[in-house]
């Protein structure tokens, strides 16, 4: 019977520290309204993202359309500028197209383009920065030199040259031109902690009982250097975001037809500004919204991860 009681009082003290937990955390994100914005915005963007062949037949059926080829793609004479009605529910582009379902395929293409680079160039600067803050010596001295020729170059310069480089206009070019520029700050970032954290003492003594490099990196090191590197690519998928939309307005980007968000705003659609606003003025609006909501969103992260931003 002590045992059965030991165990209930430990099963409801465990359920209210659970509770307590959650209640804190929500205390966190409750004093970060602009927060809890940006993270309704991302998660609005995601759900439209991932829905978009429902929106898109929502739209075709509005329109009457029968055709076989995918509505994104469907041209249209009589649909050329015009403005927002029932049958086009934001408009037509230049060409006739459905501007509502462009701009709902065009938040997958920013969202593929921005995970992609995030998480890509976030993995590849996490292992670079704990491996060069774990050996140190030359290796770490040429790296940071590295980083810092890399970080000289303004950021949509370099993913402009690396594009020149490649010789290619595609979704998959974008993203490596997104994600050298990218590598530098992450880098910078994630070696920072490593450095703090490979010199703390559960380190020094994996070495003392002979614990090999890659046990040491992969379950010490990096491990307790993630919060930092969390914060780093959250704010990173705004930053891609932006710069897909401007490579794509440079015309340097995703090329057509696939439906991008800066190639919407391109130099082209600007010559229709007068006549038709609406096809600068919506995808404008949807870009805006999501760089706001990730941006938002990595800062109030950055504040409930930190333990020293906590209190404010």
């Amino acid at each position: 019977m002590a045992a059965q009681g030991e165990a209930d009082i430990a099963e409801v003290l465990g359920g209210a520290r659970k509770r307590n937990a959650f209640q804190q955390n929500w205390l966190l994100w409750k004093r970060r309204p602009l927060g809890l914005m940006g993270l309704i915005l991302c998660a609005i963007l995601v759900f439209l993202a991932t829905t978009a062949d429902l929106w898109s037949f929502l739209a075709a059926n509005a329109a009457g359309y029968e055709g076989t080829q995918p509505y994104k793609y469907a041209l249209s004479a009589t649909a050329q500028l015009v403005p927002p009605d029932g049958a086009n529910w934001l408009g037509g582009d230049r060409y006739g197209r459905d501007l509502f379902t462009r701009i709902i395929y065009g938040a997958q293409i920013s969202l593929y383009v921005g995970f992609a680079v995030a998480l890509g160039a976030g993995s590849i600067a996490g292992i670079l920065g704990v491996t060069s803050a774990y050996f140190g010596g030359k290796a770490d001295l040429i790296g940071q030199r590295i980083v810092d020729v890399l970080q000289a170059f303004p950021g949509l310069i370099l993913a402009m040259a690396i594009v020149a480089i490649l010789q290619t206009f595609s979704i998959e070019a974008t993203i490596i031109a997104i994600s050298v520029p990218t590598l530098p700050r992450m880098v910078r970032v994630v070696r920072s902690q490593a450095l703090s954290v490979v010199s703390t003492d559960y380190v020094l003594a994996g070495r003392t009982i002979g614990a090999g490099h890659a046990r040491l990196i992969f379950r010490y090191i990096m491990p307790n250097s993630m919060a930092p590197w969390i914060i780093v690519v959250t704010g990173q998928l705004g930053s891609a975001i932006t710069t897909e939309a401007s490579l794509s307005f440079l015309g340097l980007g995703v090329p057509e037809p696939y439906p991008s968000w800066g190639g919407m705003l391109n130099a082209n659609a600007l010559d229709f500004a007068e006549l038709a606003p609406h096809v600068i003025i919506y995808p404008g609006i949807a870009l805006s919204l999501a760089v706001f909501g990730f941006n938002v969103f990595g800062d109030a992260l950055r504040d409930v991860l930190d333990p020293r931003l906590r209190g404010r």
